[in-house]
């Protein structure tokens, strides 16, 4: 069965951090639910070792561990999924790689994007950046603002994901759209604790 996208969700690359596994056993042990590795840099061989080591970690603490950008590599090391952007591999050959449990999130910056995902069935629909930030490759993507999570709500039941910019001071605008699952990127990969991060998070998510 595939897993339930909801929650606190990141993505870790190891040309951000000095130590990706350090990383990913200390957020594995808090209330986050998903983990991605995002890897632009690495050949194959080198990405199938870290992620291999990941997915243990993640498998650990009952992680969701999605691969960003990579089916293959996603089919190889039977992670919980994929994640692809609009101009990455398509969401059809994704499906026909991958298992029917494995999951397919799609990257969306637009209603219109966000239309074709749910046409072609993605299985959560990551939308952004809700809020300005230049962490990961998003310095290009435009601003989408909070609306558009709400917009998304209303003609789908697939999970959204809001991603962007999202921290502890505007969470909870993000919350209160009903979005399923939250991205924050550098607000916990970059802490000096991330633990408490999630954890302050989590409250408001909670609350």
């Amino acid at each position: 069965m595939k897993k339930q996208i909801s929650g606190i969700y990141t993505i870790i690359d190891p040309q951000e951090t000095d130590d990706i596994f350090n990383l990913c056993s200390r957020i594995a042990k808090t209330e986050l639910n998903i983990i991605q590795y995002r890897d632009k840099k690495n050949d194959f061989e080198t990405m199938l070792n870290i992620a291999s080591k990941l997915k243990t970690i993640c498998d650990k603490y009952k992680k969701i561990f999605i691969i960003n950008d990579y089916p293959k590599l996603a089919k190889k090391i039977n992670a919980d999924g994929v994640h692809v952007g609009e101009n990455d591999t398509s969401i059809n050959i994704c499906r026909n790689m991958l298992s029917s449990n494995q999951i397919i999130g799609t990257s969306n910056n637009s209603m219109s994007e966000i239309k074709k995902s749910i046409k072609k069935n993605a299985d959560y629909i990551a939308i952004g950046k809700i809020f300005p930030t230049s962490t990961m490759g998003k310095k290009d993507r435009n601003v989408v603002g909070i609306d558009i999570l709400n917009q998304a709500k209303e003609i789908t039941k697939i999970p959204i994901v809001g991603i962007g910019g999202i921290n502890k001071t505007n969470v909870e605008s993000v919350k209160n759209t009903g979005a399923d699952a939250i991205c924050i990127v550098s607000a916990i990969t970059k802490a000096k604790n991330p633990e408490q991060v999630i954890n302050n998070i989590n409250n408001i998510l909670n609350n």
